[in-house]
């Protein structure tokens, strides 16, 4: 049997073969550090290579280095790149992109998510052959310009941005850099997100649409100047590639690049151009090179999106033999109808693989790429015109050049701050298990396969369609389908050196104790919910605040500015505080904050219980507002059927002799102990463990954390008793499962 696509069949082996390959460990394969990793992670070492990237920020700059080499005892050892971060004020001069440099500072591995729904770092450098962070102490410049493509890349995006900036002032020409130059430095954390609200952050990346736009474009620019069509394919085809390599090699452009080239081989070779080999030829290219884009986000969305037009449009909607009148509403018509019917191609495959990687969808996004995306070649136009223009001594022709780019800005920006108020306009879905997704997937195939047998045999009838429908329905409904893991599920994140928990009762409820870090930089919007649109947690129940300290307290600060901002599809339905005269100010802050995000605030003390079904939470102290905040922290007894788990926050002194009493009357005791203040010296007493009798006990603290926690004389004591400890900073989130009376744990790493 003769295969008409070779180059897609050989994708498809390719690819299951780096997933076994993967699976089997093979390192190249896989994210294991490299093996230098045992001898020189965290110690000061020299390290050469030269710049290829460079990113400037107010008090850092990102140095990226390929062709590293780590000197080692007076040793070379040869590495992939290496991201260098330098303290502005520690840079040596002027360093560009090209130069040729010798780092002296910390080497440190890339480190992996430690909650679930956390980025992960790794995983992202190691796909772009990035494998180690250095953090930089002196740096020497050893030759100027010593690769001169760089240089020349590095002056040309400059003068660019230059240009851009002069065009379109600061808050738009931000935009444009991302736009044009893949440049996100200036783009601003409110338009990133209102860009996605409004489902359209891939125009905000290098994609093959600007490719597309600027090679053909070019071409035909060429032509009119009567340019011989060989010349004018070749000319194109240069400017294609120095302009990939200009904005960072990125997938979707390397795509571009090389799908462009090989349409322009075939016209010159007088060969027929298929899209789907030449999609295949890109994608075999880029995981010959790095297998792990096979796992990559914007690898797969990019390839996906262009395979949905490729291979779901032609079958899904065959052309029809209908004829639109050639007037303006004629136009009108077919345009509207071919892009309704292209944005259901790209997102009958994106779909999975959106709600995979980032857990929520946009709402509205679907209506706006119908109305935006007609007019992103003007905006790109405009944007390469005004940057080009903004290089000349006068401003006017600049201003010219970006005036449509800035009307059409200003019309997104303005649309989405209107969609941003609208009810929902960002659906958490959570993750879907991979085995759902290739159940969508087949199911996607099916419906294909229905058609098309219709279509070659001309066979028409409603059942058909209706089947085509109903299997098609199903799959999207299994995407969306979140099973629980178990009766009650409760999380301990690693924030660093802070304290959260989230307890999950079925798929029912929430209810997060604490959230905040001393460590780790705005933990609620990169630690916390992540983790629970992972989990696909639309609604907090309750959030229960132990104390005022703000590594207990930022990150929910964050989710309740995030939420009343309509920044989150999350809601939180209340918090539950405890009365304290010296934290007063702070609360009344968070009882703030919590009623512009529509919070209901309570107070309440030792003795009130929360109950949600079998699940039932009761206060152990405070027993009085006038404790020192520490030992007045609040303490909670989770209660599940025989499962049960006491959190304690940083109670210590009297509050642990007051809460020591309780249990010793009540006969309190429980199966997981979250240890009080990370861990300290100074709480969770060897008389306190003989009385709550836990069989595991759970330490949420930071890596080289300033207090030393756990201190060695509290680990002690745990050990003596026999119970089991897990720490955060050792195995990332800690999960426990309550299932038919059994507890399953499990940690991130």
């Amino acid at each position: 049997m003769r295969v008409k696509r070779p180059l897609c069949t050989a994708l498809f082996i390719w690819a299951a073969v780096i997933w076994l390959l993967g699976r089997a460990g093979i390192p190249f394969f896989t994210c294991s550090p490299p093996k230098l990793a045992g001898q020189v992670k965290g110690e000061n070492i020299l390290a050469t290579g030269i710049v290829y990237q460079k990113d400037v920020y107010e008090t850092i700059t990102n140095l990226y280095l390929k062709k590293a080499n780590l000197i080692i005892q007076e040793e070379q050892h040869p590495t992939e790149r290496i991201k260098l971060t330098m303290d502005n004020k520690a840079l040596s001069g002027l360093t560009e992109q090209g130069d040729f440099i010798a780092v002296y500072g910390k080497l440190e591995e890339i480190p992996e998510g430690a909650n679930p729904g956390q980025f992960n770092e790794r995983a992202y450098y190691y796909a772009r052959n990035i494998k180690w962070y250095m953090e930089g102490e002196e740096m020497q410049l050893l030759q100027r310009g010593k690769n001169q493509m760089l240089s020349f890349q590095g002056r040309v995006k400059e003068k660019m941005r230059g240009g851009i900036q002069k065009a379109f002032g600061e808050e738009k020409g931000g935009i444009m850099e991302a736009m044009i130059l893949g440049e996100k430095e200036n783009l601003g954390q409110e338009n990133k997100l209102l860009f996605q609200i409004m489902g359209i952050s891939h125009i905000l990346a290098i994609s093959g649409t600007h490719l597309s736009v600027l090679g053909w474009g070019f071409y035909k620019i060429l032509l009119k100047c009567q340019l011989p069509i060989k010349a004018s394919c070749l000319i194109s085809a240069a400017v294609m590639i120095f302009y990939g390599e200009l904005t960072g090699s990125q997938a979707a452009a390397v795509r571009a690049v090389l799908m462009f080239g090989v349409s322009v081989g075939a016209m010159l070779l007088k060969r027929t151009y298929d899209f789907l080999s030449a999609l295949s030829l890109a994608a075999v290219f880029l995981l010959a090179e790095s297998p792990l884009y096979l796992y990559d986000s914007s690898f797969l969305l990019s390839f996906g999106a262009v395979f949905g037009l490729a291979a779901v449009y032609p079958v899904l909607f065959s052309p029809e033999r209908k004829k639109y009148r050639k007037n303006l509403r004629g136009k009108i018509q077919r345009e509207l109808k071919n892009g309704i019917f292209s944005s259901l191609s790209v997102w009958s495959i994106l779909l999975p693989v959106t709600m995979y990687f980032f857990y929520e969808i946009s709402t509205w996004g679907f209506l706006v790429n119908l109305l935006i995306l007609p007019t992103t070649g003007i905006l790109l136009v405009s944007g390469l015109a005004g940057g080009i223009l903004g290089l000349l001594p006068v401003v006017l022709p600049g201003k010219a050049g970006a005036l449509p780019g800035i009307i059409f800005l200003e019309l997104y920006l303005r649309g989405g701050e209107i969609i941003q108020e609208l009810p929902a306009s960002l659906w958490i879905t959570g993750r879907p298990e991979l085995w759902q997704c290739a159940v969508y997937y087949g199911m996607l195939a099916g419906t294909l396969w229905i058609k098309k047998i219709r279509t070659d045999r001309k066979v028409s009838g409603k059942w058909t369609q209706m089947v085509q429908v109903i299997v098609l329905g199903v799959g999207i409904v299994l995407l969306f389908i979140r099973f629980p893991e178990g009766e009650l599920k409760v999380t301990f994140l690693d924030v660093g050196q802070g304290d959260c928990a989230c307890i999950q009762k079925e798929r029912e409820s929430c209810y997060l104790i604490d959230g905040g870090s001393s460590s780790v930089s705005k933990a609620g919007q990169y630690r916390i919910l992540p983790f629970l649109k992972e989990q696909g947690i639309r609604k907090v129940d309750g959030i229960f605040l132990s104390h005022m300290d703000e590594d207990h307290i930022n990150g929910i600060l964050e989710l309740l500015e995030m939420t009343a901002k309509r920044e989150t599809g999350l809601k939180i339905q209340r918090i539950f505080l405890s009365r304290s005269r010296e934290t007063e100010e702070t609360q009344q802050r968070i009882k703030e904050a919590g009623e512009k995000a529509g919070c209901e605030v309570l107070y309440i003390g030792r003795g009130d219980r929360i109950r949600d079904g079998k699940l039932e939470m009761t206060c152990l102290s405070p027993k009085n507002e006038n404790m020192e905040s520490n030992e007045g922290s609040q303490v909670i007894w989770a209660e599940m059927e025989e499962f049960s788990l006491l959190f304690t926050g940083d109670v210590e002194g009297r509050g642990e002799e007051e809460l020591l009493a309780l249990c010793r009357e009540t006969n309190i005791q429980c199966d997981i102990l979250k240890v009080a203040h990370h861990g300290s010296k100074n709480s969770t007493s060897e008389e306190f463990l003989d009385i709550v009798s836990p069989q595991a006990a759970v330490i949420s603290c930071g890596r080289n954390n300033l207090y030393g926690h756990p201190h060695q004389e509290l680990m002690e004591r745990l050990k003596k008793k026999g119970i089991f400890v897990f720490e955060t900073k050792n195995r990332g989130a800690i999960s426990a499962v309550w299932k038919k009376e059994k507890i399953q744990v499990s940690f991130q790493y």
